[in-house]
């Protein structure tokens, strides 16, 4: 018997929360479980996005033994229930996320070159930034030796 439990959060967390455990050998099984944004898993899976389109806001699918919970709620707290194609789609999309991992890339912190753009973007308007993003080379400045000629020059007098 397989574990699955999905809950895709539009709405205040914005979230997609994937949980999946082969419990065949018992017990001993482990669960394992994936949370990945919502904003990120929606560009390589853009069908994600779709189910929580519209007054949609959430969607949940738990199977357990053989208890089934699916539901879709709306931004008005009326819910119905998921159809067989969804079930399938959200059950393989655990799995890839779960056993084969194939989402974990997006949860990886940004790369160094990646947080310094963000903190340059951050800390400078728009217009000062244009210039670093054409082809002029950089103007490259030796501030210790600027520096140690201020230090020379203020000795000097």
């Amino acid at each position: 018997m397989i574990f699955y439990k999905i809950q895709i959060d539009e709405n205040k967390q914005k979230q997609a929360f994937f949980s999946y455990r082969d419990m065949t050998n018992g017990k001993d099984s482990v669960e394992i479980t994936r949370a990945i944004p919502l904003d990120l898993i929606g560009e390589q899976e853009p069908k994600i996005l779709e189910l929580v389109s519209g007054d949609i806001v959430s969607v949940y699918y738990e199977e357990r033994n053989q208890k089934v919970v699916s539901e879709a709620k709306t931004i008005y707290e009326d819910s119905t229930t998921l159809d067989e194609s969804t079930i399938e789609y959200l059950k393989a999309l655990a799995h890839r996320a779960c056993l084969e991992e194939e989402f974990d890339e997006l949860l990886a912190p940004p790369s160094v070159d990646q947080q310094v753009e963000d903190f340059i973007k951050e800390f400078f308007e728009d217009g000062e930034i244009s210039n670093i993003d054409n082809d002029k080379p950089l103007e490259q400045k030796d501030f210790l030796a600027e520096f140690f000629a201020e230090l020379e020059e203020d000795s000097d007098n």
